[in-house]
């Protein structure tokens, strides 16, 4: 009995209340901060608006660190409209099974969940809004510290920030919270931090070094040369990180070579003349400079943070192959060989373009056993080294036309002196053939030795003294003949030349062509091309010297070439070209292209040409016998030009 009457009292109590509290909220029901238990819907309605109402106009400081918000509860989302809260609050307990009715009821009682209602008096999506204001200004990334040398030489430093990022969840639920009591003013935002990795203190060994590069200018000297590499200078060459400063080898090197440019000089070697008797100078010789750069770039690297910043410059002095002390060493006795060629006819450029070469080239000597440049010893061939424009052949692709071409005629003397080397018999290095045969290039009744020269194309004509004897070279000019004479000890071998036959000739046709020339004033006529035929031609000329044999095949090849005369239309665009037929000739594609024979100086100066033909191999033609070192090796046969030459 006492048992059962121990089940019945709990069911009891709980019948009492719903009897005592029909029509009102249970008791221990609390919504926003206040309780609503035992009151009416309408007396919780009442309460409460007056509540929210309180809630949503009081202030309430939100904030971190630097950062302060004022902001009322409508701000966070409090609403006006209480009345889910007071259906809700009224439900507590009356919803769901019995038994499940019954332990809600004692729940409320005991207020173990009395104030845990799903509506919880403000918009969510108010609140999520303005968290999301919070974080945009809160969150911000984390920067490592910086240290950077500027283009001027000059430092400049970022200080490292930390970075935060807003924790939203944490800093809602404190929201949420504050939001119901009156007695919290300030909410303290929940932000997680992250440290640079890099600090100032880290950087600060790197900014004693740059400081130290970059306070004063390391200084090169050498006699009576200084230069600096001033902070400007420096900070393109440096390297700065966490762990220091160092400089960029690279960088460094391509400096140092651009000095070496201003400090290098050639060697000059004398020059001699020679009238049958003792050689007088012509020209003194001087030393060279040399820079060594990478020991340069080595010094300016160990010494570029030192305190002391003097830079002895490592300079070596370079003597040249020749003297003017060497004049008794050239035991001059005589010609060795003597070669001419005509320029008779010729227009003033091209004469001019002859005697400045020749000039240029006269004194040479070249030493036992070392190697003769033309295109060294002549000079750069620029308007602005004296040379006149005259006319060449370019082939652009389908056209073959005659341009402005400075230096024309130079090509003549680069011919004569190889017309003298080659029947003295000294070892030819490298000889390019022209395009186009010039009949006033035959030598000694032989056809088809020449030698273009060419210094945009890289075509040069080099040889050896591969004699025991120096080897004076002594150009000059005869009314109209330009004269390449070779002196000094005539060398004891013996030099026959076996002359080839034209092979594979083809007949050049004889169409007269004219063609209209924008530089040339208008009418004004100039004839700049003769037909020649087309033919190929093998030369052998063998030197024995005891048991020593030497033998080299020159091979040439020449293309047919025009009758071609230009007509001046004083800047008007050329006309296609006219031709009148003289008798039959060969299909046109078998025309060469060349540079032709300079008749006259353009009225307009032009760019010089590069003249690369499209039918010729790429191989530059080089006839390359054996090197004085070697004892009887034959010489290789020329092949075809890489690039047009000079046609002189």
């Amino acid at each position: 009995m006492a048992i059962a009457a121990l089940l019945l009292l709990p069911v009891l109590v709980m019948l009492s209340i719903q009897v005592a509290f029909a029509g009102r909220i249970y008791p221990g029901v609390r919504a926003l901060g206040i309780s609503v238990g035992g009151l009416t819907p309408d007396e919780a309605r009442a309460r409460l608006e007056e509540r929210a109402a309180y809630l949503g106009a009081r202030s309430l400081t939100v904030g971190y660190e630097e950062l302060r918000w004022t902001v009322n509860g409508a701000h966070l989302g409090v609403q006006s409209d209480v009345q889910p809260i007071v259906e809700e609050a009224y439900a507590l307990g009356r919803e769901g099974a019995p038994w499940s009715r019954v332990a809600r009821q004692i729940s409320v009682l005991t207020n173990e969940s009395g104030s845990a209602l799903r509506s919880a008096g403000h918009d969510p999506a108010t609140l999520a809004a303005f968290l999301d204001a919070v974080s945009g200004a809160v969150n911000r990334p984390t920067i490592d510290a910086r240290l950077e040398i500027k283009p001027d030489g000059t430092l400049q430093g970022t200080e490292g920030t930390t970075g935060r990022r807003l924790v939203a969840d944490a800093t809602r639920a404190r929201l949420e919270s504050a939001i119901e009591r009156p007695d919290i003013e300030h909410v303290a935002l929940v932000v997680e931090e992250t440290r640079p990795e890099v600090s100032e203190a880290d950087l600060a060994p790197a900014r004693q070094e740059a400081e130290r590069l970059l306070t004063r200018p390391v200084v090169l000297r050498f006699e009576d040369v200084e230069r600096q590499l001033a902070a400007p200078a420096l900070a393109t060459m440096a390297r700065l990180d966490r762990n220091g400063v160092t400089l960029q080898r690279d960088a460094v090197k391509a400096w140092v070579v651009g000095l070496a440019g201003e400090i290098d000089r050639q060697p000059q070697n004398a020059r001699f003349t020679w009238n049958g008797g003792e050689p007088k100078l012509l020209r003194e010789s001087h030393d060279g400079r040399d820079l060594a750069v990478e020991e340069t770039v080595e010094l300016i690297m160990a010494r570029a943070f030192d305190v002391e910043r003097v830079v002895p410059l490592p300079v070596s002095v370079v003597k040249p192959e020749v003297s003017q002390a060497d004049a008794a060493k050239l035991n001059v006795k005589g010609a060795i060989e003597v070669a001419r060629t005509s320029f008779a006819g010729s227009s003033p450029p091209k004469q001019h373009n002859i005697n400045l070469a020749a000039q240029r080239l006269n004194g040479v000597v070249v030493p036992p056993g070392k190697l003769f440049s033309f295109n060294k010893e002549v000079g750069s061939t620029t308007l602005d080294n004296g040379y006149k424009l005259g006319w060449g052949i370019a082939n652009t692709g389908a056209n073959v036309r005659t341009v402005p071409s400075v230096a024309g005629g130079i090509c003549q003397v680069s011919t004569t002196l190889f017309h003298a080397v080659f029947w003295a018999g000294y070892q030819i290095e490298e000889r390019n053939y022209h395009l186009y045969w010039i009949p006033g290039y035959t030598t000694k009744g032989v056809e088809g030795l020449d030698a273009t020269v060419d210094e945009d194309a890289g075509l040069d004509f080099r040889f050896y003294n591969n004699s025991d004897d120096y080897l004076l070279v002594q150009s000059w000019t005869e009314g109209a003949r330009v004269v390449f004479g070779l002196y000094g000890t005539k060398p004891s071998w013996n030099v026959k030349v076996t002359p080839g036959d034209r092979q594979d000739v083809i007949p050049a046709s004889r169409e007269q062509v004219v063609e209209e020339e924008p530089t040339l004033a208008m009418g004004q006529r100039l004839a700049v091309e003769g037909a020649q035929d087309g033919f190929r031609v093998v030369n052998v000329r063998t030197v024995t010297q005891g048991s020593d044999v030497r033998t080299l095949r020159m091979s040439s090849v020449y293309r047919t070439s025009r009758n071609v005369t230009l007509v001046g239309t004083g800047g008007r665009p050329p006309a296609p070209a006219q031709t009148s037929t003289n008798r039959p000739t060969r299909p046109s594609e078998t025309t060469p292209t060349t540079r032709s024979t300079t008749t006259s100086q353009p009225a307009a100066p032009a760019a010089k040409p590069t003249l690369a033909p499209t039918n010729t191999p790429s191989a530059k033609p080089t006839a390359q016998p054996a090197r004085p070192a070697a004892s009887a090796t034959p010489g290789r046969p020329a092949a075809a030009p890489a690039a047009v030459p000079r046609t002189s």
